[in-house]
């Protein structure tokens, strides 16, 4: 839901701060390329993962996907995105808004959706940030709803 020239970092900028805040204070940046070179990811400990994307799921699949994290390369969100009307433009896009997403708060969910206008919004109630863990019917549902959209 980024529109063109931004980048996905800016979607969490109100929350965690900026991104040279973030790379100064962060203690979960993670320098592949050794300590003398620039963080090429980040990672949250597990508890805050839980607390951040997990915190409406069941336990059994929380812990099925804590053995799958792996970190999150810091190139693809830092870099503004170039997104043209030709391209990106033609793709139909539609929102489903997780309601109880600790990740992306409702509220930033819904200045997305202002800022760059889906096709269609849809709205979880009692979803965390990983509706496929934490309400897999009302997904599923919503998919097929939107899949059957002439």
């Amino acid at each position: 839901m980024v529109a063109d020239g931004q980048r996905p970092f800016d979607v969490f900028a109100e929350q965690l701060g900026s991104a040279e805040l973030f790379m100064q204070e962060s203690k979960f940046l993670i320098h592949g390329n050794g300590k003398d070179q620039p963080p090429t990811g980040f990672m949250f400990e597990k508890e805050q993962m839980h607390g951040l994307y997990f915190n409406q799921s069941p336990s059994k699949d929380v812990a099925l996907a804590m053995v799958s994290m792996r970190p999150i390369p810091l190139g693809p969100i830092m870099e503004k995105m170039p997104l043209s009307a030709e391209k990106y433009g033609t793709g139909r896009r539609f929102y489903i808004q997780t309601l109880d997403d600790h990740a992306l708060s409702p509220d930033i969910q819904e200045k997305l959706v202002r800022e760059n206008p889906p096709e269609g919004v849809f709205k979880i109630k009692g979803s965390d940030h990983c509706p496929f863990f934490s309400k897999p019917q009302s997904l599923h549902k919503i998919l097929v709803e939107i899949a059957q959209i002439p």
